[in-house]
């Protein structure tokens, strides 16, 4: 199976367990709305890192092919000679939802606050609903780059270079 093939299987898991984990500590009410609202922004956000993971450590590898391949001759298993790169790719991935959390609230309203308000919430419980939110984006986002580049670093191969 190729990593395009496991690619919906990915963002289940990371979509999945974020979601599973919100709920068993009940931290967004089981109301289909609110489980939807989350559900979508969580798999919206699982795509976008999957795509930033994955296009990153291809180009990574095909940088860094030297030393990927100085690493295999020194006896290194695949994912062993892949680990800085794959390092890197994920820290690039998850940057853009580590700046959305650095900036919530203090730069911008973001949109599960304003579509909270606008559905009748507190601003409290808006302000809750986000914090609920912004925490889930990191997490299915880092499970998601976690298992993508986990998956593709134990290639045999290195991407063709361009």
């Amino acid at each position: 199976m190729t990593i395009a093939e496991l690619a919906p299987l990915l963002l289940g898991i990371g979509a999945l367990v974020t979601l599973g984990i919100v709920l068993a500590m009940g931290l967004v009410d089981r109301e289909f709305e609110r489980v939807i609202a989350v559900a979508g922004i969580v798999t919206g956000t699982c795509m976008t890192v999957s795509t930033l993971s994955m296009r990153r450590f291809a180009a990574n590898l095909r940088t860094g092919a030297g030393e990927v391949e100085a690493w295999l001759s020194l006896g290194a298993r695949p994912r062993q000679s892949v680990q800085r790169l794959r390092q890197d790719s994920i820290r690039e991935a998850l940057l853009p939802n580590l700046d959305q959390t650095k900036n919530t609230g203090l730069v911008t309203l973001p949109g599960a606050f304003v579509g909270a308000l606008f559905g009748g919430a507190s601003p409290l419980e808006a302000a809750e609903f986000q914090l609920v939110v912004l925490a889930s984006l990191v997490l299915a986002g880092a499970i998601t780059a976690v298992l993508g580049t986990h998956i593709a670093a134990g290639s045999t191969r290195l991407p063709a270079p361009e």
